[in-house]
């Protein structure tokens, strides 16, 4: 697209070409040209925008949803974190502590993250802890927080001064993005879903705000039956996540066909091999980036995706400094992934070729 300044260029030649007199500054003439070549230059960038939201590979925010919607599909909210704490007393008391619904407790720090209570919950009388699940005030990956993040009680509750997360929470997750919603869309153009293949039920699933992967394995408990195994953020989804997506499929499963629905597990890689390192790079900066391209790799693989040899070297020789690489004898380099789980980096042995 030409900028303004190639537009307004273009008419003075022009006129040039046409009177043999040259465009004077800040004279009548210019001053129209200038108007002229700022309007015809929004057109340009608004005829340039209009061309980009007409297709799917190119379009963004609203006008990616209107084709998302074409395809009978629709962005995926937010999702909140959910979890568990523990209200505690240092010593019990002779009497009960009621936690209201609803209590609001936070982790600490400049950038708090908050929690609120799903029910009403009771330290009874000479007791000095009870446990209740909590779910993030706000949806986001950020909220799955680790254990022993949440220490501070937001809301007041009389002789209650302590509380503590055990355990982690998960299954937050942020509004789908532009590439993610961008591929769902590419995918229905790919495989049709027709009410009947495994396009279909991946289709539904990957609708559930929270489900970041989907495989569908089809007669693997016999004919008419369908497992379909999800994952949310490279992790095992929560009971609660599965349990919406089964509802789902109940709704909207082909007559007598018996869908199953799994939280995928993670099954975990381990590498061992040695490098050769160019001349002038350092050893551990370039192992460094050989960790974070294989995590990238195998992050980026599906449900039951196997992991290849010929891809994993192909990362490694392919990151900045590396300039050749030997598997150990006693290390596995390509990964049959069963259908039901997902592949993952958990251990990285690299050591350097002198």
């Amino acid at each position: 697209m030409d900028s303004y300044n190639d537009i307004l260029n273009r008419m003075k030649e022009e006129y040039f070409r046409l009177s043999n007199n040259k465009v004077q500054d800040l004279s009548d003439i210019d001053i129209r040209m200038r108007v002229l070549a700022g309007e015809i230059y929004n057109d340009e960038v608004n005829l340039e925008f209009i061309k980009n939201q007409m297709f799917a590979k190119t379009a963004v925010g609203e006008y990616l949803d209107l084709h998302a919607s074409d395809r009978g599909l629709k962005r995926k909210e937010s999702v909140k974190a959910t979890g568990k704490v523990m209200f505690y007393v240092p010593l019990a008391i002779e009497e009960n502590i009621v936690i209201p619904k609803g209590t609001i407790v936070s982790t600490s720090g400049m950038k708090a993250y908050r929690f609120v209570t799903d029910d009403e919950a009771i330290i009874p009388a000479g007791n000095t802890s009870v446990t209740v699940s909590c779910t993030a005030e706000k949806g986001g990956k950020d909220s799955n927080i680790s254990a022993k993040q949440i220490n501070v009680i937001v809301t007041a509750v009389n002789n209650l001064e302590l509380v503590i997360n055990t355990q982690g929470f998960s299954g937050g997750a942020d509004p789908e993005s532009d590439e993610d919603l961008r591929k769902r869309i590419l995918d229905t153009y790919i495989t049709v879903s027709n009410g009947t293949n495994k396009a279909y039920y991946k289709k539904l699933a990957m609708s559930v705000p929270g489900v970041t992967d989907v495989n569908v394995v089809p007669k693997i408990r016999g004919v008419g039956t369908v497992d379909v195994y999800i994952g949310s953020n490279k992790s095992t989804p929560s009971q609660s996540l599965i349990a919406q997506v089964q509802k789902l499929m109940d709704e909207q499963r082909e007559l007598n066909v018996d869908v199953k629905v799994f939280g995928a597990e993670k099954y975990n890689i381990s590498l061992t091999f040695s490098v050769i390192i160019k001349e002038g790079y350092n050893y551990d900066s370039v192992k460094g980036k050989i960790i974070t391209a294989l995590t990238n790799y195998i992050d980026s693989l599906s449900i039951g995706e196997k992991v290849l040899s010929t891809q994993l070297s192909k990362v490694i020789v392919g990151v900045e400094g590396v300039y050749d690489f030997r598997w150990a004898s006693n290390s596995n380099s390509s990964f049959s992934i069963p259908d039901n789980m997902f592949a993952s980096l958990y251990y990285c042995n690299i050591s350097e070729v002198e």
